[in-house]
């Protein structure tokens, strides 16, 4: 029998840089300014460093858990199968609100050249299109990925080679460094919100670690692949802030993308929609990859993980998992439905928190003290970040979670009567091959 092809390390990097730089740059690099003026840099850097601390607990914990799953299987071998459950949820949940939010964002760079869609329709038909599409499986999202993380990467060095000239130094140069409008929050809460809200650019790294049992030597080429790419992206979003910056000055809050008005400047009006495109297909790249992907991890929770009732992982005819696909569609639609991108990003990035809070403790009780203590510290800093609406929303969440937990959990002896009829069906199945050969 052929053995899968694992990810090797290079495309363990490409993986984390497709699934980390997604829409957060390019669309909300002029609130970030708002709230913190030119100090949106040091925001960045701040919460890039905190990341990277962050990644290192993840990267500590799979090299003592290298199977697929990330912080739900470190939660769960750590702490035991309630927080599992909970962690696990919430990772799915992650990937189900990041669909919504790429969706809204999708919807948001439209407006730079369709100013008036109808965002909601539209963004619920893309969601259960998707979602049926899904139900058949498909063999071109590797291609669409791939496709995606190219058009993405061109993107970026575009930008910064075309808009590179357009800097100037007045712009770092304000008299109030804090003011960016009228309407910012100014000051320190104006610099922790900005930190807040790059903690969005960054949540696509957890994803890498669910994927863990796809690697060559997990344990090994993980955490460095982890760190060459938060340092890459780190990078790349300083550079284009400074840019944005230094092009727009106090502009920077009046465009919806702030980017594609920069890169205007130098080519003409033929800029804002060639660079939006090129934005929407890369966000969309994203959407497709987050739909095919977050049923699995649901699917993994019943199957592999055993933490919620075993029909969600029951595939259908096509290979795909039917239940955790309607329940994935229906959550990323009433989601969706639950606010803006700005809004949607921040319940990104709370639901990120709860990995991080889980992955820190798990590496405190197993001895990796310093990582473990300033993941923590971290991750609780980031509580001063989110709005009233995004911390009511994300705790009213893990409140359902644990009411969910003790009503639907599935008894062992349930469990085992399953797995025993799945494994007669299974070598039914296998007696029925050899017989036809």
């Amino acid at each position: 029998m052929k053995e899968n092809k694992l990810l090797s390390p290079a495309a363990i990097f490409l993986l984390g840089v497709n699934s980390i730089i997604g829409s957060g740059i390019f669309l909300l690099s002029g609130k970030i300014y708002e709230d913190a003026g030119i100090w949106s840099l040091l925001a960045i850097l701040c919460a890039g460093l905190s990341i990277f601390v962050i990644a290192f607990a993840y990267a500590n914990m799979s090299k003592i858990y290298s199977k697929n799953g990330g912080a739900f299987v470190y939660a769960k071998e750590t702490f035991g199968r309630f927080p599992g459950f909970i962690v696990g949820m919430v990772t799915w949940l992650l990937g189900t609100v990041t669909l919504a939010t790429e969706v809204s964002a999708l919807l948001t760079a439209m407006k730079m050249i369709l100013p008036n869609p109808n965002s909601l329709l539209i963004g619920i038909i893309i969601i259960l299109a998707l979602g049926i599409i899904s139900y058949f499986g498909s063999s071109i999202i590797a291609g669409l990925d791939n496709l995606t993380s190219f058009v993405k990467i061109v993107l970026v060095l575009v930008f910064i080679f075309t808009c590179l000239w357009l800097v100037r130094g007045l712009n770092f140069s304000s008299p109030n460094l804090l003011t960016a409008s009228s309407a910012n929050l100014g000051g320190f809460k104006g610099f922790l919100s900005a930190y807040g809200t790059v903690f969005f650019f960054f949540t696509g790294f957890s994803f890498l670690p669910v994927n863990a049992e796809k690697m060559k030597n997990p344990a090994k080429n993980l955490p460095k692949m982890m760190s060459l790419v938060m340092l890459t992206c780190l990078a790349v979003y300083l550079i284009i802030q400074t840019i944005t910056i230094g092009a727009l000055g106090p502009e920077l809050t009046k465009t919806l993308v702030p980017a594609a008005t920069a890169f205007s400047k130098i080519v003409g009006s033929i800029g804002i929609p060639l660079f939006v495109v090129g934005i929407c297909f890369s966000i969309f790249g994203v959407i497709v990859a987050t739909t095919f992907n977050t049923p699995t991890i649901l699917a993994s929770l019943a199957q592999a993980h055993e933490d919620v009732p075993m029909f969600v992982s029951k595939n259908n005819r096509f290979g795909t998992p039917t239940w955790a696909i309607i329940l994935t569609t229906v959550c990323g639609i009433a989601l969706f439905l639950s606010g803006n991108y700005v809004f949607l990003s921040g319940l990104t990035v709370f639901m990120s928190f709860v990995q991080y809070l889980s992955t820190g403790l798990a590496n405190i009780k197993k001895k990796f003290l310093l990582i473990g203590i300033g993941s923590v510290l971290f991750s609780l800093v980031l509580l001063t970040s989110f709005t009233l609406s995004v911390l009511i929303l994300g705790l009213g969440i893990l409140i359902l979670l644990v009411m969910i937990y003790f009503v639907v959990k599935l008894d062992d002896d349930e469990r085992e009567k399953w797995l025993k009829e799945h494994q007669e069906k299974s070598k039914g199945a296998d007696v029925n091959t050899v017989k036809r050969l």
